[in-house]
């Protein structure tokens, strides 16, 4: 075999090795503030700071993430179902619905989450 065969096939299998596979997505809370809605005013904002906890598909807990400033999280999970929520710890507020992912090798599943905040 060729000496630059050899070495592409190198580089395409460490490109391949370092895919990332996991979960990424945004949590948006709405209503976003009290009182009406205005005019080019959003309804929701990005939930900064919120815990996220994945589970597998024996509901246990494998990896945990935190929002970032626009809502954004990410995680590192091997290829498999899970399920995605905003921990609220015991609060009744908000309220988060629950995500689900189908993450591939080698692909990164992307979910939303909505929370509604209660305010009205």
């Amino acid at each position: 075999m060729h000496r630059g065969a050899i070495i592409g096939i190198f580089l395409l299998a460490s490109a391949n090795a370092s895919a990332a596979t996991g979960v990424s997505g945004r949590v948006m809370i709405s209503p976003a503030h009290p009182g009406p809605q205005r005019i080019g005013e959003s309804g929701s904002a990005p939930m900064q700071g919120a815990s996220i906890r994945v589970f597998d598909a024996r509901r246990r807990v494998v990896a945990h993430a935190t929002t970032d400033a626009d809502g954004h999280f990410s995680v590192i999970v091997a290829p498999g179902e899970y399920a995605v929520e905003v921990d609220v710890g015991a609060a009744v507020l908000p309220r988060c619905g629950t995500a689900q992912a189908s993450v591939k090798d080698g692909q990164v599943a992307d979910v939303e989450l909505d929370c509604d905040s209660g305010m009205r």
